[in-house]
């Protein structure tokens, strides 16, 4: 089983997958849905898992659609309303050694691998009568059906893109796409071939370093890159420097200008800001979004997912490039992502807007605490109400926002009968203050 950053299952693992195990989870699937979209990355391994997977699925009687190669997004697009489930093989993990398996929902939502993973281990379903088989259907119209759909996108770019599909499967997809926007782009690594799969999962600032110089060649130009499967994009601003996930994060809400948002609990001060937009007309927001909410949830997929369904929110993003659009598909779009970032940048430079941003002043702090947490946990939320906080979200600790900062409070992770404190400010002096308050509290609760 892989498992995401917060223990929560995501796929079925690649470390240990072979065709037997695959044709098993394919079993599996058929016996559970009707009708199942198939998609596969750039990696080697890809197409051999792929062969036994469908396999599976059509020997429980369950007829298959072969999208060949397609990212995540742009299946869980296409796919959305034809299919009862819609499955990516892929190992962005393991950079082509063997490839996992993830499998999601129609509306883009993941279904939880451990349910598939252990159904599969129970051994074989009935499976009907050798004339009742389902059929392989191939398909290749998953990446032409995004492309236009982002035509038909109220998207108006204008914007110089060097874009890095890292020969994943966003290459046969994304540069069209942007270039339906109005953004003119040049595209880097943005082939499908054996001989280099596809990159990881994770988007660091290393993986940015192969476009910098384009970036600073080109004047007025942003660099983009994916991931290996297309849910998370980086960006390099018009001097070439990384753009960090929490500041691309508040990029995107202060573009966007969402009325319900969903981000991790432990964002930064710049994410608040830029959703609240302090000192803001409100008469500037969009018709509708006079009664806007942040919704802070765990730093996980599921758990955003499963907040932006219960709020009925129109937006949510994580801390790491991981952006959601409802409207689209609950599933994390980098293209998509891409598409609004060149067209924010096609109307005002992003270093300006960095740039304008506040300084953000941290400080931190660590207090004795050897008590029951679930008891402290009532006490520091009845204590903390008798003083002006704007709210306060419980997550992995405790999260106070303030009229001018915000702090964390939390189990220092080195050690355990102590509680760390972590605040922010854009102003020195409240810094102190707050941070102190703080301390106060925690004290008066142990």
């Amino acid at each position: 089983m892989e498992y995401g950053e917060n223990g929560r299952e995501s796929s079925i693992n690649g470390s240990d997958m072979t065709p037997e195990k695959a044709q098993a989870i394919g079993l599996r699937l058929g016996s559970m849905f009707e009708t199942v979209a198939v998609g596969i990355d750039t990696s080697p391994s890809s197409p051999l898992m792929r062969s036994a997977l469908e396999s599976g699925i059509t020997a429980a009687g369950a007829d298959v659609l072969d999208s060949g190669i397609a990212s995540v997004p742009v299946l869980c697009y296409a796919y959305g309303g034809r299919c009862d489930c819609i499955v990516s093989i892929g190992s962005p993990d393991s950079y082509g050694t063997v490839s996992e398996i993830t499998i999601y929902r129609p509306d883009g939502s993941r279904i939880p691998a451990e349910s598939i993973w252990d159904d599969a281990e129970n051994g074989a379903p009935d499976l009907p009568p050798y004339n009742e088989i389902g059929c392989i259907t191939a398909d290749d119209t998953a990446n032409g059906k995004y492309i236009r759909g982002m035509a038909g996108e109220d998207l108006k770019s204008g914007g110089f893109v060097i874009l890095d599909c890292g020969c994943g499967s966003t290459s046969l997809c994304a540069p069209h796409a942007l270039s339906e926007t109005g953004a003119d782009v040049i595209s880097l690594n943005a082939h499908v071939g054996d001989r280099r799969p596809p990159r990881s999962p994770g988007i660091r600032k290393a993986d940015l370093a192969n476009i910098s110089d384009f970036v600073n060649a080109s004047t007025g130009s942003i660099g983009l890159a994916y991931n290996g499967d297309g849910t998370k994009v980086a960006l390099m601003d018009e001097s070439g420097k990384f753009v960090t996930g929490e500041e691309l994060l508040a990029l995107m809400l202060k573009y966007i200008k969402p009325k319900t948002a969903v981000v991790p609990f432990d964002s930064p001060e710049v994410v608040e800001d830029a959703f609240w937009e302090p000192g803001l007309d409100i008469s500037m927001w969009p018709s509708g979004t006079e009664n806007r909410r942040i919704i802070r949830v765990d730093n996980s997929v599921e758990a955003v997912v499963a907040a932006v369904r219960d709020n009925n929110a129109d937006f949510a993003g994580m801390n790491d490039g991981t952006f959601i659009f409802p409207r689209r598909s609950l599933c994390p779009d980098a293209i998509y992502a891409s598409a609004v970032i060149s067209c924010l940048a096609g109307q005002r430079s992003i270093r300006n807007i960095l740039e304008d941003l506040p300084p953000y002043y941290n400080m931190s702090a660590k207090v004795k605490f050897s008590g029951n947490m679930e008891v402290f946990g009532k006490n520091f939320i009845e204590r903390i109400t008798d003083y002006d906080i704007k709210e306060i979200s419980i997550g992995d600790g405790w999260k106070v926002v303030m009229n001018e900062g915000i702090y964390f409070v939390k189990q220092d992770p080195d050690d355990q009968k102590a509680l760390r404190i972590n605040a922010e400010s854009r102003d020195k002096v409240y810094l102190v203050s707050m941070l102190d308050q703080a301390t106060d509290i925690i004290k008066s609760c142990g």
